[in-house]
């Protein structure tokens, strides 16, 4: 059986960059993104933990196009 692309996992090794991009647009600075695929796993400092949590909505809403089925925030400190 073939395996389908889907367009969304073959952005992906672009999408951090641009996902980088859109958390400083939120202010969020100094993060570290981590590609587990279906899982992106954003790394704030604890400084930022509850801005991240605020925008937590939002975040989901703009990343889930990337082709990620799950945005986990890691509660460990960078």
């Amino acid at each position: 059986m073939q395996k389908m692309n889907n367009p969304a996992q073959d952005e992906k090794p672009t999408a951090l960059p641009q996902i980088e991009r859109l958390l400083h647009e939120f202010q969020l600075e100094d993060v570290s993104l981590f590609d587990h695929d279906p899982v992106l796993r954003i790394q704030v400092s604890e400084a930022q933990f509850a801005r991240a949590l605020q925008l937590r909505e939002t975040l989901v809403e703009r990343i889930k196009p990337f082709g990620y089925r799950f945005i986990a925030i890691d509660l460990d400190e960078l």
